[in-house]
């Protein structure tokens, strides 16, 4: 115990630094993390943690509790609509890149004969993105709700049944036979069905009995979300499809939004763990590794825009969410290294092979950070030639999938804090019938439970972000009113939104918000139609009140009487 306190420790410490530099710096979280293992890795750093198990074990539970939000942030009508959007991207993407990188390595010569199949697990392990690394950094940018999010998502979530089917075969690679993947298959829709009974006939009334105890809701999902991971286990399937299924079992109840909040610092914790352990297993750099690495690599890269952009623009998806998808998608999965370690340890491949696969999953991990983070405007930047190659219209940046998903309302509010829900007060009072014509955008769970309550239509993301407003539909509002003044906004401004709708809305009338009379020409130039300064009107108009007592009495006199 005192062993793993200690690594414990030493690992916060230097995540913690390392974190803090990489902060300041404006880079993504996941490099410091990354970068953190290497640091007190047993392989490249000075060895100031060598019980990687230790580590392992906690980051398993990150893993799982980041797939159980996920799973409470998908009703199961939103999943079976996700799913049938992707159907054909995510059926088509594992199949198509399998055997094409199992044509292009045994090609060049890897073997693909009896025993020795490192063709095929260098092709597999091509085949599988990273989960928690993509929803991960999607999360951090709010991006899960949007269009290419979802599509996204939906084809991890196959990645996921296609590595179940890979677990249950990998023994028997060499020979494989229809009796274990229908014993698979038959396994999954059991444990499926199986928790969606037990949730709607035993779980729903132990529920409700504590509604009004935050903290039992809390230990009563986290014990069913391990209940349904560890039973997944037995089934011999993996911990993290239960505990997306343990997820989506219970998303329809009340609780879930409550659930989603508390345990969202938790999973972050323990998720750092996850990813500093990817970082500790990293092995120093050889020469023998380039080759191979940069194969892998490339092919990755490759296969991933040649065959993701094709099979979602055949299911009706346009080319920018194509493009996005397809560039979410550009890493090796952290599952490939379990794939490759059994397949080492079933004399299949190489020691060698493994470490390869472990470079290259290192090495797209930092890279999929940037262009996840930036995916928006580097399709920007390739959007000329989209145009060029015929692919694309000039206004396609503003016709984009999500105009089909949400038109928007005429009127969008953007964050919902007092100046908001007094002006909704107002109007329910004046307008009632106004209300449904208007869109609050919040990323405050809190906020869209009460707006949910009163019917007031709601889109949980950051108003900062173009994914977000684009998703909400913006570029088809008449009114936009930001109501959260710049004292209160972090890491963004009333100009910068202001200056963002604009560009995603030529024609909408613009309402800012400001703090000093100095920032009113600044939002103007920005686009702003309006400007309010809370502050100001609302010293104003103490000012009248208080002139008028002063013209019509004595001010001691009508403090006397109250008037």
């Amino acid at each position: 115990m005192h062993g793993l306190l200690q690594d414990l420790g030493i690992t916060f410490f230097v995540a913690t630094v390392v974190g803090y530099i990489v902060e300041r710096i404006k880079q993504p979280a996941i490099i410091a993390y990354l970068i953190g293992g290497v640091i007190i890795g047993p392989e490249i750093g000075p060895q100031l943690v060598t019980n990687i198990e230790n580590i392992e074990t906690i980051s398993e539970i990150g893993l799982i509790l980041l797939l159980f939000i996920l799973g409470l942030e998908m009703q199961p009508t939103h999943l079976i609509t996700i799913l049938r959007k992707v159907y054909l991207a995510g059926v088509g993407q594992f199949l198509l890149t399998a055997v094409s990188g199992l044509l292009f390595f045994s090609s060049i010569g890897y073997a693909l004969n009896g025993s020795n199949l490192e063709a095929l697990y260098l092709a597999l392990a091509c085949s599988l993105s990273s989960t928690a690394i993509v929803i991960k950094i999607l999360a951090d940018k709010l991006q899960l709700d949007s269009y290419s999010g979802k599509l996204t998502v939906g084809i991890l979530l196959f990645q996921d049944v296609w590595a179940i089917l890979l677990l249950a075969i990998q023994p028997n690679l060499a020979t494989p036979g229809a009796i274990p993947i229908a014993i698979a298959l038959g396994k999954s829709l059991l444990l499926v069905v199986l928790a969606f009974l037990f949730s709607r006939y035993v779980l729903r009334r132990l529920f409700e009995p504590v509604a009004r105890s935050p903290e039992i809701i809390i230990m009563l999902s986290i014990g069913w979300c391990v209940g349904v991971s560890g039973a997944a286990k037995l089934m011999g399937l993996s911990m993290e499809m239960g505990a997306l299924i343990a997820g989506v079992a219970i998303s329809t109840f009340p609780y879930s939004f409550h659930v989603t909040a508390k345990i969202l610092p938790l999973r972050d914790v323990f998720l750092t763990l996850f990813f500093i352990s990817l970082g500790m297993k990293i092995p120093w750099p050889d020469t023998r590794y380039i080759a191979p690495v940069a194969l892998i690599i490339g092919f990755t890269f490759v296969s991933r825009f040649l065959i993701v952009i094709p099979l979602s623009l055949a299911g009706k998806t346009n080319l920018r969410n194509s493009f996005l998808t397809s560039l979410n998608l550009a890493q090796v999965s952290e599952f490939a290294l379990v794939i490759t370690a059994l397949g080492v340890s079933y004399n299949q491949i190489r020691q060698e092979t493994m470490g390869a696969v472990l470079f290259a999953m290192s090495f797209t991990s930092i890279t999929s950070a940037y262009l996840i983070q930036y995916n928006h405007e580097i399709y920007i930047l390739l959007e000329r030639l989209f145009r060029r190659l015929g692919l694309v219209r000039r206004t396609s940046r503003i016709e984009h999938a999500e105009i089909h998903m949400k038109a928007g309302k005429p009127i969008t509010i953007l964050g919902y804090h007092r100046g908001a829900q007094a002006l909704i007060e107002f109007v329910s009072l004046r307008r009632p019938e106004l209300l449904s014509d208007i869109l609050v955008i919040d990323f405050n769970l809190e906020t869209v439970r009460e707006l949910e309550a009163r019917n007031i239509a709601h889109h949980y993301g950051d108003i900062s972000h173009v994914d977000t407003l684009l998703h909400a539909g913006i570029e088809n509002t008449r009114i936009i009113i930001s109501s959260i003044p710049d004292l209160l906004l972090k890491g963004t401004s009333n100009q910068k939104i202001v200056r963002l709708c604009r560009q995603l809305n030529s024609t909408a009338f613009i309402v800012a918000n400001a703090d000093l009379n100095s920032q009113i020409n600044e939002l103007k130039n920005a686009g702003a139609n309006e400007v309010i300064l809370p502050y100001f009107e609302a010293a104003a108009h103490l000012t009248e009140v208080l002139l008028a007592l002063a013209e019509t009495k004595d001010i001691n006199t009508a403090a006397k009487t109250g008037s």
